[in-house]
């Protein structure tokens, strides 16, 4: 394995087996060393494949402002969070994902605290992820024996969500509070509060690709008016619980919600009442 750059004293560029470019950490594996020469595999600690989500020079800038241990961790960070999830995770979360990492660790140091306005909301709405970013936080404290604020999970948690849904991190808080809306609206208008079961699960999975097609402006197929008028009639409350958190979205952020929307909307509601 030859080098092929040098990035700093802990980094180099190299190249796999089949040519493509690889990103190798270790601690002083770039100390001293030289394009062409054989890369010390006795100083490897990690491997990464750089995709075409990274911008390189993005990368390699991180590379040279943050200590090789804090991006370590977020590549450790990184492979864990691959390990909890089903899901597609963007490649691209490395960079802010490690540079929240970094932010995190020298707040602490200075004892300075973030609230998070939407601590709960996330905590909620991405249990799965949040309960990942808790092990991470758990992790860091571990690490580099510093006790972190078990609140940050809610911030790593939304980077997690961010990767996964392939939109950027303000517009992630924005899909955030697209869900809360909608949660808050059902609640509201059916005097109830909504217990966590499969049809919550599934309906909260609807709201974050309704809340994505939402930000993207996605327009949905054509208008199929028959069974829009069925639905409404067959679910008539739910409909126009649909109605008001459309009107409600509107309100906010300008967004339009169409008929169809409007009925996949009422199905998934109608659902929760099974």
């Amino acid at each position: 394995m030859k080098i092929v750059q040098v990035i700093n004293n802990n980094t180099v560029i190299s190249q796999d087996f089949q040519g493509k470019e690889i990103v190798v950490f270790g601690k002083g594996i770039g100390f001293n060393s030289k394009k062409g020469e054989t890369v010390d595999e006795s100083r490897i600690e990690k491997v990464f494949t750089l995709s075409k989500d990274i911008e390189s020079e993005e990368f390699f800038q991180l590379m040279d402002e943050i200590p090789y241990d804090v991006v370590a961790f977020g590549l450790k960070a990184y492979e864990y969070i691959l390990t909890c999830t089903s899901k597609t995770v963007n490649k691209r979360i490395l960079i802010p994902l490690t540079d929240h990492i970094y932010t995190t660790l020298e707040r602490r140091k200075k004892n300075i605290r973030f609230e998070n306005e939407l601590y709960w909301n996330i905590r909620y709405i991405y249990a799965d992820e949040y309960h990942t970013a808790v092990d991470i936080v758990d992790m860091m404290s571990s690490d580099f024996n510093i006790e972190i604020d078990p609140k940050e999970a809610a911030f790593i948690a939304l980077h997690i969500v961010n990767a996964e849904m392939d939109i950027d991190l303000k517009d992630t808080y924005k899909a955030t509070d697209i869900i809360d809306i909608s949660i808050k609206t059902v609640e509201e208008m059916f005097n109830v509060t909504l217990k966590e079961d499969i049809n919550l699960a599934r309906f909260m999975t609807h709201l974050q690709f309704f809340a994505k097609r939402m930000i993207r402006d996605v327009v949905t197929e054509e208008d199929n008016d028959d069974i829009n008028k069925f639905i409404n009639l067959k679910y008539a409350n739910e409909y126009r619980c649909a109605e008001e958190i459309a009107r409600r979205i509107k309100a906010k952020y300008n967004y339009s919600v169409d008929r169809n929307e409007l009925t996949y909307l009422t199905i998934h509601i109608a659902r929760l009442f099974r």
